[in-house]
């Protein structure tokens, strides 16, 4: 995908170092200390610029670049060249920006100005209360942009300012205190369901990330009993707070969706095909505060999806990190499923593709191995989802007669007591999981992973064998490869309920603030 750049007299504008910013999923201040080379900057970041620049055949300006020089000097000492990125590090790079160039247009706008709403309404509700300067600092924009996303939204009611509270040593400057803006957490409520393979939570949210009420609920067998249970649990928790406006209800599901994310295509350990979850779960706002007479919107989409949303929103609290936010996501639960997110934007798949992105778990591992639920033999999920722990843990034992499967949380509580045998069986599951994750970081071109859902809770049984599998791999010899663990509410409700406030940010406010900048 090319840059959209504007047009002058019909001709293209020329790439500014924004263009290239934006384009490498870091700050322009970043840019800057790349091509002036004022600042240790990591390889792998270094590779990234370097690569959007030649890319976008974007030219410093020689005046500007002099004047940061003769500020910032800094000499090139011997020590500095094993900070060059090696040429496998660069190849890394080069195949992460290559596949952020394959999407579609739809997943990821390179244009500064048309992504910032989306970026300024994500930042605000994972740091805030926050101010406008801090806002337009952290996201490199201009303080008027900030204000000319936030101002209509300011008059509706959505988001409020706030003044910073005065020290209690009375310390406080001359003047006004400052303003903070924060979104208004009595305007807007939030549905989420996760739908899991044994149970299943609904819960309701806020702008503010409070959770106002929760349920959970067995997963019938039958996909309508279930839908009509959950359809019955959406209406008790929203009837908790009625005098707010429901604006969105997501569903997070154990399987592939369709492009319109209104329907499942397959899940396998629950047996469902092509289930028609957002017709089935159509509701109309409560009339209090003019909901409105439209039906609000359900979105359905992948758990592993829904996932990597949430450990997005919670990245962009790091204000340390110089690394673009792009990572792989590993949800390991029932089964495995993977999300990709790329410049902070999860990558779904063609519209060919149906959804399917991601449906790394059904990939082989072991040839001829355990039957999984998909049809085939020797599936990752069948070795290292948190599922797979109770038959790694019972092996031969599983023949006898009367003996009781235990669930990953008991095995780990067993290591945790010091028993070799729970213990064996999280370094088994870690050397599994690293032989998939390898051979997903080889495939997707990017080198950071994050693990979620139940399995973290084993994290330090299994992250040395995780570790020694994946540098045995190809992924192995290349430099700036992680792994690290998330947050296992990402993978249930948590996930879900991301998807429904990012989609009334992305799709509802974002182009509110669009067109009344029209």
């Amino acid at each position: 995908m090319k840059l959209r750049t504007t047009k002058i007299d019909g001709e293209p504008a020329t790439p500014t170092l924004r263009d290239v910013a934006t384009m490498a999923g870091v700050s322009a201040a970043t840019v800057s200390h790349v091509i002036n080379d004022t600042r240790n900057v990591s390889p792998a970041t270094r590779a990234l610029v370097q690569q959007a620049a030649a890319q976008l055949g974007y030219v410093p300006n020689q005046e500007a670049r002099n004047l940061a020089l003769a500020k910032k000097p800094r000499p090139v000492a011997a020590s500095d060249q094993s900070k060059v990125p090696s040429p496998a590090a660069l190849n890394l790079a080069g195949q992460a920006a290559d596949l952020a160039h394959s999407l579609p247009a739809n997943v990821i706008n390179l244009t500064a100005p048309a992504r910032s709403p989306r970026q300024l309404l994500r930042m605000l509700r994972a740091v805030q209360p926050i101010s406008r300067i801090e806002l337009a600092r952290r996201l490199g924009l201009d303080r008027s942009t900030v204000t000319d996303v936030f101002k209509p939204l300011i008059a509706s009611g959505i988001v409020i300012e706030t003044a910073e509270p005065v020290p209690t040593n009375g310390s406080r400057g001359v003047g006004r205190p400052p303003l903070n803006l924060t979104f208004n957490c009595d305007h807007d409520v939030f549905i989420g369901v996760n739908l899991g393979i044994r149970g299943t939570q609904v819960g309701i949210t806020n702008l503010g990330g409070d959770i106002l009420a929760e349920e959970e609920l067995e997963t019938p067998d039958d996909p309508k009993r279930s839908l009509d249970l959950i359809r019955a649990s959406i209406a008790r928790v929203r009837e908790t707070v009625p005098d707010q406006i429901l604006r969105v209800i997501a569903v997070a599901v154990p399987g592939p969706t369709d492009t319109d994310r209104t329907r499942l295509i397959y899940a396998p350990h629950l047996g469902w095909n092509n289930v028609e979850i957002a017709q089935a779960l159509k509701f109309k706002p409560l009339a209090a505060k003019g909901g409105g007479s439209e039906f609000v919107p359900v979105i359905v989409e992948n758990d592993s999806t829904a996932a990597a949303m949430y450990e997005a929103r919670l990245r962009l609290n790091d204000t340390t990190a110089e690394a673009p936010n792009n990572f792989i996501l590993v949800r390991s639960g029932t089964g495995i499923g993977v999300g990709l997110v790329l410049g902070g934007e999860v990558y779904r798949g063609s519209d060919q593709g149906e959804g399917l992105a991601g449906e790394f778990g059904h990939m082989t591992i072991v040839a001829g191995g355990k039957p999984c639920a998909c049809g085939n033999r020797g599936c990752w999920e069948r070795y290292a989802s948190a599922s797979s722990a109770a038959s790694l843990y019972l092996g031969d034992r599983r023949q006898l007669g009367g003996t009781v499967a235990p669930r990953f949380v008991e095995i780990v509580a067993r290591a945790e007591a010091g028993e070799i045998r729970a213990q064996r069986t999280l370094e088994r599951m870690g050397e599994y999981l690293g032989i998939g994750i390898g051979n997903v970081i080889m495939g997707l071109g990017v080198p950071r992973v994050i693990i979620s859902g139940r399995i973290v809770y084993g994290w330090k049984y299994f992250q040395q064998p995780l570790h020694d599998a994946v540098a045995l791999s190809m992924a192995g010899k290349l430099s700036g490869w992680s792994v690290e663990p998330g947050e296992p509410r990402g993978a249930g409700l948590g996930g879900a309920l991301e998807v429904a406030v990012d989609e009334f940010l992305t799709a509802n406010l974002a182009w509110r603030v669009s067109a009344a900048a029209k």
